[in-house]
């Protein structure tokens, strides 16, 4: 993948999870719970489990407020970690452009060559 669609793929990244943990913050404000950014955050976790990804700092981040977030809405019924780890999260990114786009091309061979892998399997 070339540097340019790298950078919109991380672009539209941002853009979508910006809109996520902005939807959330509404929905605490109206409903006293935020949950789409705790099913971002599991399905990130599990793609990076799934893929055997290097985990940094935002993802650490991230399962750290997933965790936070099952453990609150088991207790209390309501979430509000995982909107607030993702704004972090979303200006840790912005500060830190170039390694994340490194990481981000380096997730993705990973991904696509355990794409390729397993297509290999299925057809023998």
């Amino acid at each position: 993948m070339t540097k340019e669609s790298i950078e919109r793929a991380l672009t539209a990244s941002l853009t979508l999870m910006l809109g996520l943990a902005t939807l959330d913050l509404v929905l605490y404000i109206l409903a006293g719970t935020a949950a789409l950014t705790v099913v971002a955050h599991a399905m990130s976790l599990w793609l990076v489990l799934r893929h055997r990804l290097v985990f940094d700092l935002v993802k650490l981040l991230e399962t750290s407020a997933l965790l936070l977030d099952l453990y609150l809405i088991y207790q209390f019924r309501y979430a509000v970690a995982s909107p607030l780890a993702t704004l972090f999260a979303i200006i840790h990114i912005s500060l830190n452009r170039e390694y994340h786009l490194t990481k981000l091309k380096s997730d993705l061979d990973k991904v696509l060559a355990s794409k390729k892998q397993n297509q290999k399997e299925d057809k023998n």
